[in-house]
């Protein structure tokens, strides 16, 4: 857990930084200097080649995490064929996928030309979109393999948004002048982080180009490809879950793009809560991996439930102050943007229960049980889109976020159910129950605290007390070990910086 633990905090630090270039670019940037359905067409466009790029790796990736274990024991690194046959399947799908639009373009144009004509306009841009970020998936998977994950966190979340700032930069200031301009050099940003990538893969020396089938290929191949060819449908559901919501509301809502635009930037902030997840997901993988190769169950249920008691405190910390802020965020942004603090408390419990659950996808999916997780995607995948269509046609954006919730409830439930039924396996204890219950209490009882009429000047203060009473709860109970043990460094490299400053 110390080399985990270790490469989670320097991700967060990445991530969260990313993160904070992240809310000036869609609570400020996007909002002030582009209409809404321009904003809504970046969203829009990154969705659909988010969808694209999981077909064109087609169950790769977790296809190199499950099995890399056995090449890394029983091959050399120069015989080592697992990347080559990895980026050969993602090349051949990126080519198909590139000569298959022209066919889906009328049916895209059909569903989104009346609520969202802007995107029928930059379709093309789809592709470039898909094919960058297929490359840098691919290669950020082999990075997190070789232990690389804290470079390749810095890529995704801080170096691409920060690029994205300094595009918009150069929008504000009139250096780009026609959004064609803009939009177009959106589309290909991911080409710097995959040149840096390439250089960071290739100096690992973990792995080489061997185009001839290695003892281990030919040993296991066919598993390979049943259980990557299973995965790829399964990833496939999962980022259809992910994006079908802004996908229903720009072709089923009345506002179209617009509306998209406003429950993105509900999406982002709630998103903030799955920070600690996506760094402890890049630094856990090879270690569950290799848990189940040993057949280690004490270290699985050790995994299992330290990463769903941190990552419940700190999503719990998070949502708190997104809650305590709300009124801001609607003060911010307009009146057009009064739904936020509805749409972040559906989305924020969303979230909370998601995470709450620990990396019961990470542990299914690497486990000879893995069909489950595949099954239980492809039915969190039906239902939320069932649920989103027909509520958004209803209820607007509002019944968007009540789809999301209930197939979140019952996916989790699923997965839940089955790991303790097959393992033996579950996250919880009393410290999960005391960590939501202050939580709850501190953030309702806060609510009403009005320590300032400036609504800035309260804001923080009334931020910083619930930060100061639910941090002395964590640590006065002992919730997290790893929490309490990561304050106690901190608090004593901060004493003795001082004891040296003054001696």
């Amino acid at each position: 857990m110390d080399s985990i633990r270790k490469q989670s905090i320097f991700s967060s630090i990445f991530i969260y930084a990313g993160f904070g270039i992240g809310a000036i670019n869609v609570l400020y940037l996007f909002p002030n200097y582009f209409t809404p359905e321009q904003f809504g067409l970046t969203r829009i466009l990154m969705d659909i080649a988010m969808i694209f790029a999981t077909i064109c790796t087609a169950g790769v990736i977790p296809s190199a995490f499950k099995f890399h274990p056995y090449y890394q024991r029983y091959l050399d690194k120069n015989k080592n064929d697992l990347f080559t046959y990895a980026l050969t399947i993602a090349l051949a799908l990126s080519l198909i996928i590139s000569l298959s639009l022209p066919a889906i373009e009328p049916w895209i144009m059909k569903k989104f030309g009346e609520r969202s004509p802007i995107l029928t306009k930059y379709l093309y841009l789809i592709i470039p979109l898909t094919l960058t970020l297929v490359a840098f998936n691919m290669l950020e998977a082999f990075a997190w393999i070789a232990g690389k994950t804290v470079i390749s966190t810095f890529l995704r979340e801080f170096l691409f948004r920060s690029m994205i700032s300094l595009l918009v930069l150069f929008w504000v200031l009139g250096l780009i002048k026609h959004f064609d301009v803009f939009i177009n050099i959106y589309a290909v940003l991911y080409i710097l982080p995959i040149i840096i990538l390439i250089v960071v893969v290739y100096r690992s020396k973990a792995f080489s180009i061997q185009f001839t089938p290695s003892k281990v290929t030919k040993r296991i191949g066919g598993v390979m490809i049943k259980f990557g060819g299973a995965y790829f449908l399964s990833m496939l559901l999962n980022i259809l879950a992910k994006t079908n919501d802004t996908l229903i509301i720009a072709s089923q809502s009345s506002g179209g793009l617009a509306d998209a635009a406003i429950f993105a930037i509900a999406t982002y902030m709630i998103t903030l809560m799955d920070v600690p997840q996506r760094s402890l997901i890049a630094a856990a993988t090879p270690h569950i991996a290799q848990a189940w190769k040993d057949r280690d169950m004490l270290k699985l249920d050790r995994l299992y439930k330290k990463t769903a008691l941190n990552l419940l405190i700190i999503a719990l910390a998070i949502m708190g102050l997104v809650m305590l802020n709300n009124q801001l965020f609607v003060k911010l942004l307009g009146p057009q943007y009064k739904l936020l603090p509805l749409l972040m408390l559906i989305l924020g419990i969303s979230k909370l229960i998601d995470l709450g659950t620990g990396l019961n996808a990470q542990i299914l999916q690497l486990s000879k049980h893995w069909k489950i997780d595949l099954f239980s995607n492809m039915f969190f995948v039906a239902s939320s889109i069932f649920l989103n269509f027909f509520l958004t046609r209803t209820y607007g954006i509002i019944g968007t976020a009540i789809g999301s919730i209930t197939a979140v409830i019952a996916f989790n439930m699923i997965r839940f159910i089955y790991i303790k039924k097959l393992y033996g396996l579950q996250p919880f204890n009393w410290k999960n129950g005391t960590a939501l219950l202050a939580a709850f209490i501190l953030t309702l009882g806060l609510s009403y605290l009005m320590i300032s009429e400036n609504i800035w000047v309260n804001s923080i203060v009334v931020s910083g007390i619930f930060l100061a009473c639910f941090g002395f709860v964590v640590l006065r109970f002992n919730l997290s070990e790893d929490i309490s043990e990561l304050f106690t460094l901190s608090k004593n490299k901060v004493l003795k910086t001082l004891k040296r400053n003054n001696p």
